[in-house]
């Protein structure tokens, strides 16, 4: 196992907002190395044409006259190459922009019903759940590849809203669980760490530079049909020539962008698995999975025809090249370097896929209070270790894993099977916002809903109980659990949906914290699904301009946890130290609700990485004033870190919030 020290580094080096920097920067770096690739097909092209237009052209011409038809020709071959390679990365991009489903879709996934009655993927559901709620992100559909038995996954998606999870059938069913939630908590990082975008990216642009060589096997076929007439061998050798030459400059093409996914996709793929030994604090369970891979030679690899495209995706090795290219050209490091890496006690072995889950013996199942107690001490009466708030953006532990996995337990199964099925997912979230204090106010909700559908009204009817009865601390993590079945809804659906929702909130006159957690989580999560989101675009790298907004958030916080007026002043003074030279001033109760609040932070959204890590240092400073942390803080704690696009995780039990890693006692 990794001893302690190692462990505190990998935390240390984990950090939320260097990984989004590092995402920016790679991003740079792709683009120039795409840009690179394409002047130099361009100039093989131009001097291919111009070649070929000086052997074509009248030697009777004077030389100055040829040298212009050799210029012209290469100019226009030149350009029309460039617009060809951007023509056909824009058009991809365009089709790519429908999210991760597409994608998935795209490489032969098939959805996963999330009430699912399959053991292996219930299994897999399971983990999904529990790495979703223990990472503050919405819970992402999940896809099977049926057809491919090699061990490998993938994370796709333009954000952790958008965000979806692939697996191939030969990973579902080769991994034991702890190998299957290390390979899980690898997709993870990539969900949380801003890689999903470019891997979109790279597959759009990179999908123009390899339309040189579609078009050259184009022309090869067609010339045999085109080439007739006396002329005719005199064409077909040209058209030949033309098809060869373009196919040549393919190559080249796509030996580029190999070379590029190399460049930009390895070291991804090191920090992606340090990130899943952070997450699980279990370097043996990514460590067997990819020893398992390792075992048998292939066995990563992906059959579907569009793997080339998206081989930068995978957790594993998805294309095979010969054995002289693919030290260089794979997109993935080597196996033993990466295994070496995690666990660097192995000795060298490998494991054998297994055949089937449900041919091994189940290990004995701890009750849920011996699961808590063994991970998590706190719920056993010792204090939960101390953690920095920014250690936890972006991120999560084993302790929040196994939380999560508690949360779920805690739900009772008709809500749980209820959120996960696409029929009746929206009836949850209704029965979450059911009025809970007056009777009269929830006949009227149900009246609303059966006006829209009676079928849902009689699900919702159902449910009332079990959901005016759940903990508060258990609806927020049933909340993320519905987002993969509202994620199927149809536009038509979603519209109403929301419609309802909405309505349901107003009917008692007044917005309650949860309320409008919810109305945040559906809004920023479910647009970005539905294509309604708006391209967040960074306008603010200091805090010169935002004087009011900010004082609108510490004083809402100061507020949530404060007995008093003067304990409320006093966490807003130490979250406007935190800040610095900051003007800002603590409002009035009134005038820093949920309405303000919420249009305060639509703007601090677009505030740059680096201002964004001291507005959630100074939100920590101010709910932790009082060295203790209340539902209602932890709650709004979280959808500030999910309004500024920081997925946080939930605060556990006995946990304290404190700055730069000292107790705040």
């Amino acid at each position: 196992m990794i001893g302690r020290s190692t462990m505190e580094n990998t935390r240390q080096s984990m950090d939320f907002f260097e990984h989004q920097d590092r995402a920016k920067s790679n991003s740079r770096r792709f683009l120039l190395l795409y840009i690179i690739a394409v002047v130099l097909i361009c100039i093989a092209v131009a001097a291919f044409a111009g070649v070929a237009m000086w052997f074509v052209s009248d030697p009777k011409l004077s030389d100055s006259l040829r040298m212009n038809s050799v210029m012209i020709a290469a100019g226009a071959s030149a350009l029309i190459t460039g617009l060809l390679i951007v023509g056909g990365s824009a058009h991809r991009i365009a089709e790519l922009r429908r999210g991760g489903s597409s994608i998935a879709r795209s490489l032969g996934g098939q959805h996963i019903d999330p009430s699912t009655r399959d053991s292996n993927e219930r299994r897999l559901m399971n983990v999904v759940e529990e790495m979703a709620i223990a990472s503050g992100v919405p819970v992402p559909p999940v896809f099977i590849m049926p057809g491919e038995r090699g061990i490998n996954a993938f994370a796709a998606g333009y954000s952790p809203g958008d965000a979806v999870i692939g697996v191939t059938r030969g990973c579902v069913e080769g991994l034991e669980r702890d190998e299957l939630q290390g390979v899980m908590a690898h997709e993870f990082s990539h969900i949380l760490n801003g890689d999903m975008r470019l891997n979109i990216r790279m597959i759009g642009l990179l999908n123009g530079i390899v339309l040189i060589s579609l078009i050259g096997h184009i022309i090869l076929e067609a010339a045999p049909r085109t080439a007739r007439g006396k002329n005719g061998i005199w064409v077909l050798l040209s058209m030949l020539a033309v098809a060869l030459v373009l196919m040549m400059i393919g190559w080249i093409g796509s030996l580029s962008s190999r070379v590029i996914q190399s460049a930009v996709c390895r070291q991804r793929e090191f920090l992606a698995d340090a990130s899943a030994v952070q997450f699980t604090r279990n370097p043996e369970g990514i460590a067997n999975a990819l020893r398992r891979i390792g075992a048998r030679s292939r066995s990563t690899r992906i059959k579907h025809p569009r793997a080339q495209e998206a081989s930068h995706m995978f957790f594993g090795q998805a294309i095979a090249g010969t054995s002289l290219l693919r030290a260089t050209l794979a997109s993935h490091p080597p196996l033993p370097e990466r295994i070496k890496r995690i666990y660097p006690a192995w000795d060298g072995t490998m494991l054998e896929p297994l055949i089937s889950e449900t041919k091994k013996s189940p290990p004995k199942e701890l009750t849920p209070r011996e699961r808590m107690g063994r991970v998590m001490p706190g719920v056993a009466g010792i204090e939960t270790a101390v953690l920095p708030m920014l250690a936890l953006a972006g991120a999560m532990t084993p302790e929040h894993i196994e939380y999560a996995r508690e949360l779920i337990l805690a739900i009772p199964e008709r809500l749980k099977d209820a959120a996960r099925d696409i029929s009746s997912g929206r009836a949850v979230v209704y029965a979450l916002l059911l009025d809970r204090d007056s009777e009269e106010i929830r006949v009227g909700q149900i009246g609303a809903i059966e006006q829209d559908d009676r079928a849902i009204a009689s699900v919702v009817r159902s449910l009332t109980d079990a959901a005016i009865g759940l903990d508060r601390g258990h609806r927020l993590a049933l909340l993320d659990m519905t987002l993969g079945s509202l994620a199927h809804l149809s536009d038509r659906q979603h519209k109403s949906f929301r419609a309802t929702v909405d309505a349901l909130i107003k009917m008692d006159q007044s917005v309650d914290l949860f309320e409008w957690v919810t109305m945040g989580v559906l809004t920023r999560h479910l647009d970005e699904r539905f294509g309604l989101a708006k391209p967040s675009v960074t306008q603010y790298y200091a805090f010169g301009q935002l004087g009011d907004k900010l004082s609108v958030l510490l004083s809402a916080l100061a507020y949530a946890g404060a007995q008093d007026e003067h304990a409320a002043a006093k966490a807003f003074m130490l979250g406007e130290v935190s800040l610095g030279d900051v003007k800002v001033r603590l409002l009035p109760k009134k005038e820093s609700g949920l309405d303000r609040l919420d249009r305060s932070l639509r703007t601090l959204a677009s505030c740059s990485g680096k201002l964004k890590r001291e507005l959630l240092r100074a939100s920590a400073v101010v709910v932790c004033a009082d060295k203790k942390v209340t539902t209602s803080e932890a709650e709004l704690l979280r959808a500030v870190g999910d309004a500024l696009g920081v997925p946080t995780p939930p605060l556990l039990p006995g946990q304290r919030l404190v700055e730069n890693g000292s107790s705040p006692g």
